[in-house]
């Protein structure tokens, strides 16, 4: 078989549609070290010209997706002083690797974090697929604490299925819901937690759902709490996001003709709705949350 290519590696991050935020950056990764091993380009101007060009196209297969993006403007800024292209081939290797890193990172000191909001005998109802949320309570698993979890099934693609086989193998109590069920189930949870995909001055984006979840929550007086680093922050002025209309048949394969089907993978929750989110830096309130978002620099390349 042939090597992949970038632009094959591209279309698989933008066609994967059940991957969480930080997995799809990790494949953003695999992509912009393929570019820097594969180009030919003479010169540093050149480099980064394919560079630009790929990243984009990269950001805009999941505009939704902050890591994607923060990915791409942490590389493009650290070619800022390089003078030939064999240098900024290196320093986008070595600043890719060191975003990955950075992120698996993170996910353990989030863990960490998430412990303290789960007591003994507690529930937690959860939405979609975070491999962030996952990693907390299996490691909360891990610690001997006794809880149990409320899974939706996240339709279209039932993601949420396949976290509640990972954590029922793990041995914890798991209960498997229909995603309308929430309103229900969450005045039995003691707590929600949830992933998300980017945060900005707008809201939480994550899976469709996360909104009512998180009006029902609000409604029933159960704090609902987001895990995700800082990379899923976006600055004022982010230039792509978009809530992305999926393929109709995902839902609804043979609808009658006369029906509009429709398909969003992601919805806005206002930070007002949101407890907390918990970061690799704490337990982070709106205000704290809020003046986080003022402060990221966007590369002037990517406005």
């Amino acid at each position: 078989m042939s090597s992949p290519t970038v632009t094959d590696l591209i279309r698989e991050v933008g066609e994967d549609n059940t991957s969480g935020a930080a997995e799809l950056a990790r494949k953003g990764a695999e992509v912009l070290v393929l570019l820097a091993n594969q180009t030919a380009a003479p010169d540093a101007p050149q480099f980064l010209s394919e560079l630009l060009t790929t990243g984009k196209a990269l950001i805009q297969a999941q505009p939704s997706m902050a890591p994607l993006f923060n990915l791409v403007n942490a590389v493009l800024s650290s070619l800022e002083t390089m003078q030939d292209a064999d240098q900024a081939r290196r320093a986008v290797k070595a600043a890719a690797q060191a975003f990955v890193a950075e992120l698996n990172g993170r996910v353990e000191r989030i863990a960490l974090e998430a412990l303290s909001l789960l007591s003994d005998g507690s529930t937690v109802l959860t939405h979609s697929r975070s491999s962030t949320v996952l990693r907390a309570l299996l490691l909360a698993k891990e610690r001997g604490r006794p809880f149990s979890v409320v899974c939706t099934e996240s339709r279209p693609m039932y993601e949420g299925r396949e976290v509640a086989r990972e954590l029922a193998q793990a041995g914890i109590e798991t209960t498997l819901v229909v995603d309308s069920a929430v309103g229900h189930f969450v005045g039995q949870a003691n707590t929600v937690m949830v992933g998300a995909d980017s945060v900005s001055t707008r809201g939480l984006v994550n899976k469709m759902g996360t909104y009512g979840l998180a009006l029902a929550a609000k409604a029933r007086r159960v704090p609902f709490y987001a895990l995700c680093g800082t990379e899923k922050f976006l600055p004022p002025d982010y230039p792509y996001l978009e809530i992305e209309r999926k393929d109709p048949r995902e839902v609804w394969e043979h609808a009658p003709e006369g029906i509009t089907v429709l398909n969003y993978y992601f919805d806005v929750t206002p930070l007002a709705y949101v407890s907390g989110l918990v970061t690799e830096r704490g337990i982070l309130l709106r205000p704290q949350v809020e003046e986080m978002l003022r402060q990221p620099r966007v590369h002037e390349l990517l406005l």
